[in-house]
């Protein structure tokens, strides 16, 4: 639905509510001078009846003074009575009647469409001086409820300052180095992880479950035969013109190897960028691929997407992406098999590929990792290719999320304990999500001192070698802190600014709860 259409439908509804409040004003206005009619006849017939007690009396008195019999009086003495308090027709006339409005309403049923009824809108508020032209919103709301409106709006949704105490800042300080530590001893390099080593097994497992759901029987031989028949398997499964695994075969332009061609490849990204041009590719037959700073594309054989319909190629297009990506994140099937480290080259990590574009820098790369050897100078593009070709892909990305993890889930825990029993908040206010600034600032200052710890264990460890530097790098936890920096900028920067993607939240989320109660 367009924005358009959307303003148009709250318009017309707003213009629907002032005219309803109309009535219900002018309805009100009528019961409020009823009920004080009323109130002044009660008054009035208790004079009366005060009055007619009195006349009994005097009566009563008259009789027993003059010697007649009450019990005596008949049906025609009564009657004569009545005609003689009976009122006249000038007496008539002298009796007010209170003055009533009538109420007009605005004529709808089930045969009214919704043309009719704004067209009925439309009359009954020219018949009664209704302003439909200013916003309508503006107008449904009393002054007192704009300014309840607009405190709550202040107190819930603005962007506030982190208000930290030294508690804070040495709970996510220890967070930090605990998780600063599990990643020097525990993560480290690759193939010299000890978690490194459990999340390729563990992805092993996954791509051997995956290609058992599509049908795969695991034939007989070692581990490497096992898998590399399982990516395979998978490899048939989902075939994409992309693929091409040497330089020989994208024309001589790449350099390319059996241990670079996923980072080379765009298509091989698992992120938005390798989403983007794997669709593109198999839509265009083409192949994108990034080398020293360049884009270069060319043709390949045409690509055929199942499907009739282009929603139905585009998700064609979307599951080979993806099948493909699984059976290459454990290495190729030809790579498993000949490769003596048993491991071969996965895909890289979110991103990780896009350092290819900066083909700037002078990095000294020292073959064997030995000084005594001759080094040679290659950019950030080139040092990025070399630093994957060393296994430092998504597998080795996963081991590195376990610290990352850890941290974050460890400062949000701890937080909302010292929020619940040392802050005395309720326990709705220490729900660790959301936009909470002393807990943003916890994350921020966690993943900091996770990053320091890691930087310092990379300089000890690298020996003055850039690549062993790298090597020893958490990526994901780097990409972590920028994210948590920039989210403290942004902070910063709106301090005192309307939280509007939280208001907005809580208004779909109140507008859901509404939805389902009717």
């Amino acid at each position: 639905m367009s924005d358009n259409i959307y303003n148009q439908m709250v318009n017309e509804a707003g213009k629907s509510l002032l005219a309803q409040r109309n009535q219900m004003e002018n309805a009100e206005r009528q019961l409020v001078k009823a009920s004080q009619e009323i109130s002044n006849l009660e008054v009035l017939n208790d004079e009366n009846l005060s009055e007619l007690d009195k006349l009994l009396l005097q009566a009563e008195m008259l009789c027993s003074t003059q010697g007649i019999d009450t019990s005596q009086v008949s049906e025609k003495h009564i009657e004569e009575g009545e005609k003689l308090v009976a009122l006249t027709e000038e007496e008539k006339v002298d009796i007010k009647v209170p003055a009533f409005e009538e109420l007009v309403t605005i004529a709808i049923d089930d045969t009214i469409s919704w043309d009719e009824y704004l067209s009925n809108i439309n009359k009954f508020a020219l018949e009664n001086n209704i302003d439909l032209k200013v916003d309508p919103c503006e107008n449904l709301l009393s002054q007192s409820q704009k300014a309840e409106i607009a405190e709550r709006i202040y107190s819930d949704y603005t962007m506030k300052k982190a208000n930290c105490d030294k508690y804070d800042y040495m709970i996510a300080a220890f967070c930090g180095v605990v998780a600063g530590l599990i990643d020097s001893f525990f993560v480290g390099m690759p193939d010299h992880s000890k978690l490194g080593k459990w999340t390729n097994d563990q992805t092993d497992e996954f791509v051997k479950k995956i290609a058992k759901l599509k049908g795969w029987s695991p034939p007989e031989g070692d581990r490497n035969t096992i898998i590399a028949s399982a990516i395979k398997f998978l490899e048939e499964k989902h075939k994409v013109n992309y693929d091409q695994a040497t330089g020989k075969a994208a024309g001589d332009l790449l350099g390319m190897s059996m241990s670079n061609h996923h980072i080379k490849s765009l298509g091989h990204a698992p992120d938005l960028v390798g989403l983007i041009f794997a669709i593109v590719d198999q839509f265009t037959s083409t192949s994108h691929f990034v080398d020293n700073g360049r884009l270069i594309v060319f043709d390949t054989e045409t690509s055929r997407l199942q499907g009739k319909t282009f929603v139905a190629k585009l998700f064609c297009g979307f599951s080979n992406w993806l099948g493909h990506l699984i059976s290459d994140v454990a290495g190729s099937s030809s790579g498993r098999r000949s490769n003596p480290d048993g491991y071969g080259s996965g895909i890289p990590m979110p991103f990780f590929e896009l350092f290819q574009l900066c083909n700037k820098g002078n990095f000294k790369i020292y073959p064997g990792n030995d000084k005594s050897n001759k080094p040679t100078e290659v950019s950030l593009a080139d040092l990025s290719v070399k630093i994957f070709e060393n296994h430092y892909d998504a597998r080795f990305g996963m081991a590195q999320a376990i610290p990352v993890v850890i941290n974050e889930i460890s400062i949000r825990l701890l937080w909302a304990i010292k929020s619940r029993f040392y802050s005395n908040k309720s326990w709705t206010e220490c729900i660790p999500i959301g936009s909470h600034p002393e807990l943003r600032r916890m994350l921020l200052t966690g993943h900091g001192v996770l990053c320091l710890v890691d930087g310092l264990d990379a300089i000890a460890r690298s020996k003055g070698q850039i690549l062993l530097f790298a090597l020893h790098l958490n990526f994901v936890a780097w990409k972590r802190l920028a994210f948590s920096g920039l989210m403290e900028i942004r902070a910063l920067y709106k301090e005192n600014a309307i939280d509007i993607a939280a208001l907005d939240e809580d208004l779909w989320n109140e507008w859901n709860s509404l939805y389902q109660q009717n």
